[in-house]
């Protein structure tokens, strides 16, 4: 029945069009939408997703301690490990496969150091919250490790927020994801080549594809290692995702509600 949908449209970020951000020299950041230093009116946001910075922290550095209010963080760790410590009281370092996530609420300081002797590599996210969500308001923070068995060949359910989780076939929630004040839900997989799911993206919904190791498919666009791609869904009915990875990918999948931009 997938196969006779429409498809989803497809515009693809190239890595090569992300702004390389050198602001020290501890920190090596591309950025996919505008941040710090960096704006480009044309990447402001896509939907709720308002920040993707692809983060490299040399040893023994970091982000010091810094405020943040009113945004949902997530930082999902590639290579290396990531310390945390906030106001809250939260500590604790992260390996690979790990994602931790901030609710910053009215108010939070935290840190994000990388107290080891190799590289550490992270994507870090945000989203705009709902603040008429029930229970916003307050800060929070949780975290949740995986092995590669949980993604391998399979989407694995990160995240959900105030709205629906999609049905699709090998989605894997055993853990239950953890909540965002936001409509979306965050999926990642470490596909083996020759992999490939069809999604259906239901009615006025949208996706974020992030291409984090190795190089795939979206419908007919190709990604490699940092490339990313927006997809829209139709108005009035589900359209169809594709995804395939001929020679073995990690990825991120962020779905969410559609939006008017680009």
């Amino acid at each position: 029945m997938a196969a006779t949908l429409p498809t989803a449209a497809v515009r693809l970020v190239p890595a090569t069009s992300l702004r390389v951000s050198k602001p020290t020299w501890w920190l090596e950041s591309r950025f996919h939408f505008s941040f710090a230093d960096y704006w480009d009116p044309a990447r402001m946001q896509f939907g709720a997703l308002r920040v993707m910075n692809d983060d490299l922290v040399k040893p023994r550095a970091g982000f010091g301690r810094h405020p943040h209010r009113h945004a949902e963080i997530f930082s999902y760790i590639l290579e290396g490990s990531l310390s945390h410590a906030d106001s809250m009281g939260s500590k604790e370092s992260l390996p690979r496969g790990c994602v931790q996530y901030m609710s910053a609420g009215r108010g939070v300081t935290h840190s994000e150091m990388n107290d080891h002797d190799e590289t550490c590599r992270f994507i870090q996210v945000w989203f705009t919250p709902d603040s008429k969500a029930p229970g916003y308001g307050s800060p929070k923070y949780g975290s949740s490790c995986y092995t590669k068995a949980d993604r391998h060949n399979q989407l694995l359910h990160m995240l959900s927020g105030t709205g629906p989780s999609p049905a699709w076939p090998a989605v894997n929630s055993s853990k239950d994801p953890i909540q965002l004040y936001q409509d979306g839900n965050v999926f990642v997989s470490e596909s083996d080549a020759g992999s490939a799911y069809e999604l259906q993206l239901a009615a006025r919904r949208q996706a974020y594809i992030l291409c984090m190791e190795g190089s795939m498919s979206v419908n007919d666009g190709q990604l490699q290692a940092r490339d990313a791609a927006k997809v829209k869904g139709g108005e009035d009915g589900a359209t169809l995702l594709k995804l395939s990875t001929a020679e073995g990918a990690h990825f991120m999948l962020i779905e969410m509600a559609k939006s008017d931009d680009e």
